[in-house]
Parts: C-alpha cells; structure tokens; sequence
C-alpha cells in the first residue's frame, strides 16, 4: 500500500494501458474486462489521493521547518521540534545567527530508512543558496541529514538530525 500512495502513477499507466488494449481488440468481453481495467484506474488514483503516507507528513513537517529557517523564525522551527530535544533548539539557533537560508533554498529529496507507528527515520537531500552572515558571502550549498521522527500528539516532531557527508553519506559536525 505505502507504494500505491506515494507514488501511484505506474499502477494508474498499467492498468489504463491494459483498458485501452481491452477495447482496441473490441471483443465484448475484453470491452468489459477494460471497463473493469479503467475503474481500476480510477480506483487507485482516487485511493492515493485520499490518504496520506507517514513519509509524506514527515516531508510536510521538514518543509515546515525551512519555510521556518527562511523566514527566521524559531517559534515556528520550534514548534516542529520534539520536546524531549531541546538540544535542536539550541542548534536551529545557532544555525540562524551563522546562516541565512535564501527563498531558492528547498528539499530535494526525502528517502525513507526505516519506519513503526511511533518513529520513521528518513535522509532529506536539500540544496540552494545560503548567505553566511559573518561575511555576507551567497554560496550553492549541498546539505543531507538523517533525521529521526517520532509522533507527538498526533503530529509528526524532529527528535534528532544529523547532518551526512552528501557524497560519502558519513556524518559530520553540524556546522563545518
């Protein structure tokens, strides 16, 4: 199921592909067997629709967080963050006082590594322009962390980042 919600687009083309030969051929009955194909079709696109996945909140939540970064505002990345870390206040703080995240800065990616009702650990790849305030300098930046989520009356909070090297994907300090 978590394939069909994520990403429901290959199941939609098969089962439209198999509808349109069904009638192509036009016998009676493939024409109803495409029928049956077509509902499918329709089926699935309207189930993926409706639900939404862990790793989708998940991804809803980190963008939250940088929409927060970018407009400066740690009440806002505070409110993402899990209460039993309060360290990732401190470290969202200090990050702001170095950088400035500009509005091209985005999510790229999110990868997910493992994931139970109360915790999913995901990779974000983001990149952009960010401008260090020390020497009011723009450079591209390529970011990747691991981050772990856990679900806090009933919302999904970062409970711990680290940041990866995004070629070697090994940790590094958080604010090389």
């Amino acid at each position: 199921m978590f394939y069909l919600t994520d990403n429901p687009w290959p199941a939609i083309i098969v089962l439209g592909g198999l509808a349109i030969c069904a009638f192509v051929v036009g016998h009676p009955t493939l024409r109803k067997l495409g029928l049956v194909f077509g509902m499918g079709a329709g089926l699935v696109y309207a189930t993926a629709e409706m639900i939404t996945s862990n790793r989708e909140l998940v991804e809803i939540a980190a963008n939250e967080i940088l929409e927060g970064f970018q407009a400066e505002d740690l009440a806002a990345i505070a409110t993402k963050i899990s209460k039993q870390s309060p360290s990732l206040n401190d470290i969202a703080s200090r990050g702001l006082d170095l950088v400035k995240f500009e509005s091209d800065f985005h999510i790229q990616a999110v990868h997910l590594k493992s994931e139970s009702d109360s915790e999913i650990v995901v990779q974000i790849r983001a990149n952009g322009n960010i401008t260090e305030r020390s020497q009011l300098m723009t450079q591209r930046a390529a970011e990747l962390w691991e981050t772990t989520w856990i679900r806090e009356a009933n919302a999904w909070k970062l409970s711990q980042a680290v940041r990866l090297n995004p070629l070697t994907r090994k940790p590094r300090g958080t604010f090389d």
